[in-house]
């Protein structure tokens, strides 16, 4: 063999094998992270692209995952052809180079047209034809691979660096142009709880104890028992958090919000506070999805290793094979106790004005695999969980054995999230902030464990997917141990927080606050219809549109409405698991008529009493009023709080579950949109 640089024979050296590789992966990744950055999100993107959007670091962070990943596949390839003795030639590392390089260009061209099994018989072919024509100038190619490298690795290390100093600078000027802010401010915190239904909080009547800091918190607050979110899943959801705006309008229903409102930290960022966001949810509630504005500072995306391993290409893949054929947690999750780390962190960085904060809590998503003890906190058996993957594409239960264990590493993850809300408040009473903070804590959405034959969530909007909790508290302003039964929407949130922080602000928010609710000054409508709303990449019956869903509830019926499908309609305070349709009944039949009024009307009044619709056909009957009261919680009437005969909840070691096991999962169940793997 000559010097490292070249290679005349079968194996390169390991100085030429290196800068081979290296240039190979540079190249692959600066093509890949351009690729990524400008089609996600775009009528070229595909599942792949659009499971992970990335943000302008991909530029940086694709080159330098592909540099290593094509080193230790190089070698590695080296080492197989070492120990074969020469049955294997110096090709197969240049085949699978190029292979490597083909498919991730192939995969992101035809991420839209093409699965990736098939693009990777292409990619195979064209690298064999690649192979035998480089194979002859291999010389050449070590010598411009060599180049490449020289060229390529400062190029990727100062767009790293103008990167980064970009972003700071563009805090560092936006924290300067504050206006001023007020003398006595007080502070907004806002925890979300994603993917935590209301029936499983102890705080709301469920039989295991899951909440017990939010027990405490309920009783020094304001308990909405009956919120419903505008969504089953997160995007649509935190969009109507932070606008007041339902999905038809914000129009974040698919991939990301465009920025068409003001959102309220973009309002308290005109009042001369600090916003920031600690998102555990890098998904969906990031500001790759549009969701970044107003927050001076948010962290969410590449905010770990794992996590930003995996929006490369290959990472996204592995991360998704790997899911596959495990039983293990997501790579890179952030647990609320990092996210309350670094707010905590971020908070005591400047102290001169208030602070107007969102975190959002991912430990009750699937996979369920909450941190040790809470995962076997309410287990009868060792190791629940993990077997509802979204990722994994495994989004239904065989046994009901399966269902019990899946809920019990979910309500683990419910309540290691209820034990960091503790520790965050008392972190907050340490620093005398705990009586200047609004806090709210709210949810996204919900999720199925086989009601109507679902599991998971964004596939349907029965109450299991958009019945969330709703707690508002903040001593001397907010009074305590209420309970409001009055279904809301949590589109109200924002309106309700400008309301108990007034000011001379310029953004408005839509809606009505639900402080009238709990403070009586103002009249409040029964007849009020709130809506939820889900749009799914399945077709519709109707053609070749997104498949659409809508959800109407106000205080007894539960109208349920997909595209091209018969509408259902429950009672669901007398029917809280939703089982017996009434619309084809008498009364029913009504009831709907005037439900679809208000549809194709394209809800041009839904803040409006009943739609703009006759109060006498959609209010319940004399007697069962609702309003704000001080009792203690209970369940939905009629509900069993624990669902599927889960025997004894109280204590680790409940009985095995001897009911039977839901209906399994039909493609498109009325009222339901089918749910993609990425959520």
């Amino acid at each position: 063999m000559a010097d490292g640089g070249s290679w005349p024979g079968e194996l390169p050296k390991a100085s030429g094998l290196l800068f081979l590789c290296a240039g190979f992966g540079l190249i692959t990744g600066l093509v890949e992270g351009v690729c990524l950055y400008l089609l996600q999100a775009s009528r070229w993107s595909g599942e792949t692209i659009d499971c992970l959007l990335v943000p302008r670091g991909i530029l940086y962070v694709s080159p330098l995952a592909d540099l290593a990943l094509f080193v230790v596949l190089g070698f590695l390839a080296a080492g197989i052809c070492g120990v074969s003795r020469g049955r294997i030639s110096g090709k197969f590392i240049l085949f699978l180079l190029l292979m490597a390089l083909v498919f991730d260009w192939l995969a992101i061209a035809f991420d839209l047209v093409m699965d990736q099994p098939y693009i990777a018989i292409l990619s195979a072919g064209i690298s064999a034809a690649l192979t035998r024509r480089l194979w002859r100038d291999r010389e050449r190619l070590m010598a411009a691979a060599r180049r490449f490298f020289w060229v390529l690795a400062p190029l990727v290390v100062l767009l790293g660096v103008a990167i980064q100093l970009q972003e700071r600078s563009v805090t560092e000027a936006a924290a300067a142009s504050l206006p001023p802010a007020p003398s006595a401010g007080s502070n907004v915190l806002i925890v979300v709880m994603d993917t935590v239904r209301a029936d499983h909080l102890s705080t709301l009547g469920y039989l295991r104890s899951t909440t017990p800091n939010l027990d405490r918190l309920a009783s020094r607050g304001v308990l909405f028992e009956n919120a419903i979110s505008t969504s089953s899943w997160t995007l649509p959801a935190h969009a109507s958090l932070l606008t007041g705006r339902f999905p038809f309008e914000h129009g974040a229903e698919l991939k990301t919000y465009d920025g068409r409102y003001p959102t309220l930290p973009a309002a308290f960022q005109a009042r001369g506070y600090r916003t920031g966001a600690f998102s555990a949810n890098t998904y969906y509630f990031a500001p790759t999805n549009g969701l970044g504005g107003g927050f001076l500072y948010f962290d969410g995306v590449f905010t770990n290793l794992g996590d930003t391993l995996m929006r490369t290409l290959y990472g996204r893949n592995l991360m998704m094979a790997y899911e596959a054929v495990s039983r293990s947690d997501l790579p890179g999750r952030k647990r609320a106790e990092l996210v309350n780390a670094q707010f905590l962190n971020w908070l005591h960085q400047d102290s001169s004005r208030p602070f107007f904060a969102v975190l959002n809590y991912f430990d009750a998503h699937d996979p369920y695999l909450p941190p040790s003890p809470f995962r076997g906190r309410f287990a009868s058996r060792p190791d629940v969980g993990g077997v509802l993957n979204g990722w994994a594409e495994r989004e239904a239960l065989n046994r009901p054995s399966d269902v019990q264990d899946e809920q019990e590493a979910y309500d683990g993850g419910i309540a290691y999230e209820d034990d960091r809300i503790g520790r965050l408040v008392s972190a907050l009473a340490e620093r005398g902030l705990a009586e200047n903070t609004l806090l709210v804590v709210v949810s996204d959405h919900g999720e199925f464990f086989g009601e109507h034959g679902l599991y998971l969530h964004k596939n349907a909007l029965f109450m299991e997917g958009i019945h969330v909790p709703l707690l508002f508290v903040w001593p001397g302003h907010v009074p305590a141990g209420v309970r409001v039964a009055n279904p809301v929407s949590i589109a109200g949130l924002p309106a309700t927080v400008m309301t108990l922080l007034p000011g001379q602000d310029r953004i408005k928010f839509p809606g009505s606050s639900l402080e009238p609710l709990w403070s009586g000054s103002g009249r409040t409508e029964e007849g009020q219809l709130i809506l939820a709303e889900l749009v799914s990449n399945s077709l519709s019956t109707e053609g070749a549109n997104p498949k659409r869903s809508e959800s109407l509830l106000n205080s007894r019926w539960h109208f349920l409405y997909s595209r091209g499908e018969a509408p259902q309609l429950f009672d669901w305070k007398q029917d809280p698991r939703e089982q017996h349709n009434l619309a084809d009944t008498d009364q029913g039949r009504k009831v709907v008529a005037a439900m679809m009024g208000c549809v194709q009307s394209h809800f041009i009044q839904i803040r409006q009493p009943g739609c703009g619709l006759a109060a006498a056909q959609l209010n319940p009957p004399t007697g069962d009023r609702l309003g704000a009261s001080r009792a203690p919680a209970t369940g939905r009437a009629g509900e069993d709080p624990l669902r599927s005969g889960l025997g004894d909840p109280g204590g680790a070691q409940g009985t095995r579950a001897s009911a039977s096991l839901p209906e399994p999962a039909h493609p498109s169940p009325p009222g339901s949109a089918q749910k993609k793997r990425c959520d």
